[in-house]
């Protein structure tokens, strides 16, 4: 597979990648596995093809978080981390969700509500985008293509996004490099968004061995490497390794691990607050620095959270980079009324940061949210309060 010149003609429409080529219905190859075996499963069916190549040691793992409890459920073995290797794997889709050996499917990171399924919408078949998923899903793989030596999978569900880029898709390439298999030939991950690029260049992935995954992709490889889903163990290797990449920041002119930032979302395309204004000089009296993450670069984010003790901002992928700090934050979500995703709560609770909530409301539907400013400023006073008496822990004792 020539790299370079599948990546050229693909196209990009928004979070939506696909190449012309597959669309056409003759390009389709076998029909979609029906068979789903568990990874202790498919090691015991081809021991000579299927190996366990790494596993997170039980005495290394973290008191699991509300997180993990929710992926264990979902995942089985894979749970814990682990990397595998597939001798003759294949690898369908976008989401990589769809990964196997012969016409079995291996269940942890199969989604059964994947692209090549209808997904179940509101309303049911009265809905035209149950209709249209119905139409359009194919019920064959696409023909596959063959792709030498080791060949790592990294992409999962969400990836166009910051939030799920940070959590979900890097912290698997700390597991493979656990296993001693980083120096693979290639690497099916996305790369078209700036983060992306920025990203895999910073852990050293180069772009010439990066295969962009899309619908139309079934990949047939000599030796394909599966890490598991993301732990709590490999995101925080992740925000370190992050860290360690970059020399120390610039131009601070608070004490170190004194920053406060403000995440403001006022350049955002849809959900921002009204008041943003009214919350940036509020947060501007207590010595926080107003920052719109969009105009950084990742190294810039990474350098900007590195010194944070105290984080405020609107729910949103800002928020994501709690994860790069070494040192203990309080984190305060302006969470819209609703909102039931609990993401940075839990994320918090699983680096150590604590955390405050303040809900914000809106007038009418799809309307800019507004933050009350007696709540916030409360949870402000105590967030400070919180960080500066841990500051001054060390000298006390």
């Amino acid at each position: 597979m020539d790299i370079a010149q599948h990546n050229r003609k693909l196209v990009h429409y928004g979070k939506y990648v696909f190449a012309l080529s597959t669309l056409l219905p003759f390009r389709r190859g076998n029909k979609k596995p029906t068979e789903r075996l568990s990874t202790a499963e498919l090691l015991a069916r081809y021991p000579e093809r299927v190996k366990m190549l790494w596993r997170e040691k039980a005495g290394s793992l973290p008191a699991k978080s509300p997180h993990d409890a929710v992926e264990s459920d979902r995942t089985g073995d894979f749970d814990d981390g682990l990397v595998m290797e597939i001798e003759g794997g294949w690898c369908h889709g976008r989401q990589c969700d769809w990964i196997g050996i012969d016409n079995v499917v291996l269940s942890e990171l199969h989604r059964c509500d994947g692209p090549l399924a209808p997904k179940a919408v509101p309303g049911g078949w009265l809905n035209p985008r149950r209709i249209r998923r119905a139409v359009t899903t194919p019920r064959r793989l696409p023909q596959p293509v063959h792709v030498a030596g080791d060949v790592v999978v990294l992409n999962t569900s969400g990836s166009h996004n910051y939030f799920h880029w940070l959590c979900e898709v890097l912290p698997r390439l700390e597991l493979v490099r656990e296993a001693g298999v980083l120096q693979a030939d290639a690497y099916v991950v996305d790369n078209y968004k700036p983060f992306h690029r920025q990203a895999l260049e910073l852990l050293g992935i180069p772009a010439a061995k990066v295969i962009e995954p899309h619908e139309g992709l079934l990949i047939q490889a000599d030796r394909l490497i599966v890490p598991s889903l993301a732990t709590a163990v490999s995101r925080r290797r992740l925000g370190a390794r992050l860290q360690s990449r970059l020399g120390p920041a610039t131009g601070v002119s608070q004490p170190p691990s004194q920053r406060r930032l403000y995440v403001s979302r006022r350049l955002a395309r849809n959900r921002s607050l009204g008041n943003d204004a009214e919350v940036a000089a509020l947060l501007a009296s207590h010595g926080f620095e107003s920052h719109c993450l969009e105009q950084y670069t990742l190294a810039e984010q990474v350098r900007l959270f590195r010194d944070a003790a105290v984080v405020v901002g609107l729910h949103g992928a800002g928020l994501t980079n709690i994860l790069l700090s070494p040192n203990p934050i309080d984190l305060i979500e302006i969470k819209p009324s609703n909102c039931d995703r609990d993401y940075f709560e839990l994320l918090a609770n699983e680096v150590g940061a604590t955390y405050q909530q303040v809900s914000a409301s809106r007038n009418r539907w799809r309307g800019p949210w507004h933050c009350p400013l007696e709540p916030l400023e409360n949870a402000v006073r105590d967030a400070i309060a919180a960080s500066e008496s841990e500051l001054l822990a060390p000298h006390t004792a």
